[in-house]
């Protein structure tokens, strides 16, 4: 019995469209892991990374009749996302600087997840190291997995800036990782 390929997402947003939830479901299940990974870096906070992840389907959703037929669905996603976590970035740049923050009450610092381990932790600290413009670029192309043009298309960057941002980030996250590298022992 031959397996039946894999839908597209333009064909699973077509359907969606045109009002089958499933398709939905199945596009939002594709995209959550490698969308929330990605966010989870940017973000540093995997709780507003799910947060955004949910939120940039509500929008997918709300602007559905905006997107032309035959568009390609991935760089639309991921384009949202940046977005919405750009967003909410700024916002808490903009927070820091409110002199009322100070009066809300202290919030205690969640405890690191089960099984998140130290190397878990030290690759956390080296993308959460890198400029923003070089952690997204690693993040879309290592989470993600978008092409270089795909991540051009999703920043709205030349694809010469691409790969110099992701050769920069992938250069420096080399030297601060380089003690976890298993061949140096």
């Amino acid at each position: 019995m031959a397996e039946t390929p894999e839908a597209s997402d333009e064909t699973l947003f077509a359907a969606w469209r045109a009002g089958d939830e499933t398709a939905c479901e199945t596009l939002f299940r594709r995209y959550q892991g490698p969308l929330g990974r990605h966010l989870a870096r940017m973000l540093g906070d995997p709780a507003a990374a799910e947060d955004v992840v949910v939120e940039t389907f509500l929008r997918l959703h709300r602007h559905r009749d905006r997107v032309r037929p035959g568009q390609a669905l991935r760089p639309l996603v991921w384009t949202i996302a940046r977005n919405l976590a750009r967003n909410r970035l700024r916002a808490q740049r903009l927070w820091r600087w409110v002199p009322l923050r100070a009066a809300e009450p202290e919030r205690p610092v969640p405890p690191p997840a089960a099984g998140s381990g130290e190397i878990q932790q030290r690759v956390t600290a080296a993308f959460a190291a890198l400029p923003l413009a070089q952690r997204e670029a690693a993040s879309l192309r290592l989470l993600g997995e978008l092409s270089l043009e795909e991540i051009a298309e999703v920043t709205g960057v030349p694809l010469g800036t691409v790969k110099s941002r992701l050769f920069h980030a992938l250069h420096r996250l080399r030297v601060l990782l380089a003690d976890l590298d298993p061949e140096k022992e």
